[in-house]
């Protein structure tokens, strides 16, 4: 199966980032011909394919136009099975909603909707929620949101929480490093009296 992932450059540092390596590693892990498709900057992935397109330095608002016309021209070429975007595109089988939407986060900052990136930005939104054929929130939150504001029925809409990276974050880890850390700080408390 031939997968492509669309997604802007990212560290390994946020959460989200590290969900979006994670994923590719993981379908490339699987077996799965997976492609990346991304502006540069980006680091290679062992067993992905990174497709880099060269955008020039713009505005904001056109730099938006540019990616996504480019991210359109890019799929038809390809032949893709699955087209995932985490990215407002307008040619993926399914979005990954990553943020919740944009026209939840604007209505908590008064007047930000007037300027003409924030205008595009919810029309793209309203044109992914209406026609992209599954959507996949990180949170409830992000799904209720969508379901609200845009009227996505339930069945489209999927909650996908993030992973955890199990080696990172274990707990019998942890749990010694903080009786550690109990332990020097009542040592430091009794020196300090």
């Amino acid at each position: 199966m031939k997968l492509l992932v669309i997604a802007r450059p990212y560290s390994y540092q946020g959460g989200v980032e590290r969900a979006t390596a994670g994923l590719l590693r993981a379908l490339a892990d699987h077996g799965y011909d997976v492609h990346l498709l991304s502006s540069r900057g980006q680091p290679a992935i062992a067993g992905v394919t990174v497709h880099r397109l060269k955008l020039p330095s713009l505005p904001a608002s056109l730099r938006l136009l540019l990616f996504v016309a480019a991210t359109r021209r890019f799929v038809a070429r390809g032949g893709w099975d699955v087209v995932q975007s985490h990215e407002r595109t307008l040619c993926q089988h399914i979005y990954r909603a990553g943020e919740g939407c944009h026209r939840a986060y604007l209505a908590t900052r008064a007047g930000s909707a007037r300027g003409l990136y924030h205008r595009l930005v919810l029309a793209l939104e309203r044109r992914v929620f209406t026609r992209t054929p599954a959507i996949a929130a990180i949170a409830r939150r992000g799904k209720r949101e969508i379901e609200t504001l845009y009227g996505v029925p339930d069945d489209r809409v999927s909650v996908v929480y993030n992973g955890v990276d199990s080696a990172r974050y274990d707990r019998a880890k942890h749990a010694t490093a903080a009786a550690q850390l109990r332990r020097s700080s009542r040592l430091w408390n009794r020196t300090a009296e």
